[in-house]
């Protein structure tokens, strides 16, 4: 019996030090293994799993894969562990906002995997909402260099956005000055810089700076912690960016998006 998990692997290792498809396919040929080439090729690009033939994952470009990726560079993580003969690929997601973690799981079963929901409680805090489902194409995809993944965006800046603005975003309101902010929060600055970008090809002003600087203290529960790097800030400030970002953007999470609408309406923008 075929173990395709070392197979496809050492097809990868293959390709990576320039073989071509074509190449590669002989070389399987030989082994008596006989494999297209454009099997090769998709086994490469990940857009097919011979190990999950019911579970296809779809990497091609998409609304929903933008907005997944939105996520995990925000609350969203990904991990590998080896137990045994066995392998997991996990992408998760705990939220507190259900309407959150159900959005997530809509898109990851929109791509092809079979994600599991659930509720967490927790007596030292709040309960959260948890999606996670194991998938090696989709851990593997979003391992690559951000710039991959940047490429998705670009294609998809709304989804891509609401994902990381659900993650990142907070809606900031000062009473006394009367000033409506939205805001993002990363050690990222490149990230940052990257959704700056895309905020501004939807014509949507907005600002970086350094919010904490490294080795700045900071109090979290009656503890103090030290910043490991320097911290940033995105602010969505001027009126109009502001209400132009609920109007092409907005927020999945109905709690910040029902502030945002209703700080606008009181400021005549909604």
């Amino acid at each position: 019996m075929i173990d395709f998990e070392k197979l496809i692997d050492e097809v990868r290792m293959l390709r990576n030090k320039g073989l071509s498809y074509s190449e590669i396919a002989r070389m399987l040929e030989a082994n008596g293994i006989k494999v297209s080439r454009v099997t090769v090729m998709r086994w490469c690009k990940g857009l097919h799993d011979p190990r999950n033939r019911l579970n296809l994952v779809r990497l091609e470009p998409s609304p929903e894969l933008a907005y997944i990726i939105g996520v995990i560079f925000g609350d969203g993580s990904v991990s590998f562990r080896k137990s045994g003969r066995s392998y997991n690929y996990r992408i998760r997601l705990k939220v507190v906002d259900k309407e959150f973690a159900e959005e997530f799981y809509e898109c990851l079963r929109s791509i092809g995997l079979k994600p599991s929901f659930r509720l967490e409680r927790d007596r030292t805090r709040c309960d959260r909402w948890c999606v996670e489902a194991n998938g090696k194409l989709l851990y593997e995809f979003l391992k690559q260099p951000k710039e991959k993944l940047f490429d998705v965006a670009r294609q998809f800046p709304t989804e891509f956005l609401r994902g990381f603005f659900d993650s990142e975003g907070c809606v900031y309101w000062n009473e006394r000055r009367k000033r409506l902010l939205i805001t993002a929060s990363n050690y990222d600055l490149e990230l940052l810089q990257f959704v700056q970008k895309l905020l501004a090809s939807l014509n949507i002003h907005s600002k970086i700076y350094l919010q904490a600087y490294e080795g700045k203290s900071v109090r979290i529960r009656d503890e103090y912690y030290e910043y490991k790097q320097d911290f940033y800030r995105l602010d969505i400030y001027r009126l109009s960016a502001v209400a132009e970002f609920a109007k092409s953007v907005g927020f999945t999470i109905p709690r910040k998006a029902e502030k945002l609408r209703d700080k606008l309406r009181f400021l005549g923008s909604f």
